[in-house]
């Protein structure tokens, strides 16, 4: 079944086949054939691919996947093709930043009223062993980070909220 994935707010069409030991990820660039082999570490796999072998770390959550590997952390969204065909994407989503699953705040880096630019870091979270930073998704300015250091959040807690920027 084909997929839209969201990675660094870009979408790509892609879905995976099997041929055997190996799966093979089909993209509009081609196919890969790769291997996802458990570590035993929790989230650990092992990746082949393209002669290639990385260790990494997965958390998935009921709205995206995070990738930890090469010490960079890739947040991989999903996106509902019916939802997109009914129309039910509205602005006022990227003005928040919701949980992905649960989770502590580990560090924050802004707070209300700060003007703010796409991609500056606003928090930083750990969930189930695995830290992200959570970035601006566009321009604005803190509305609300509801969270401290050290705070607990659940599934889908808003950890901030971003007004748009007054010209």
């Amino acid at each position: 079944m084909q997929r839209i994935f969201q990675i660094d707010g870009e979408e790509t069409e892609c879905w995976l086949s099997h041929d055997g030991d190996r799966f093979v990820l089909n993209t509009p660039d081609g196919a890969v054939a790769c291997q996802l082999t458990p570590t035993g570490a929790p989230g650990g796999y092992t990746l082949r691919a393209k002669g290639l072998v990385r260790k990494l770390r997965l958390a998935v959550g009921p709205e995206a996947t995070f990738v930890h590997m090469n010490g960079r952390t890739f947040e991989i969204g999903r996106v509902d093709p019916a939802e997109r065909l009914a129309g039910n994407e509205s602005g006022a989503s990227d003005d928040r930043l919701v949980a992905p699953m649960p989770g502590v705040v580990v560090s924050v880096s802004a707070k209300p009223g700060d003007t703010v630019t796409e991609g500056q870091p606003l928090l930083v979270i750990e969930s189930m062993k695995l830290e992200t930073t959570l970035t601006a998704p566009r321009d604005g300015v803190v509305a609300e980070i509801p969270f401290a250091e050290g705070d607990s959040f659940g599934l889908k807690d808003i950890l901030a909220q971003l007004t748009p920027e007054e010209e």
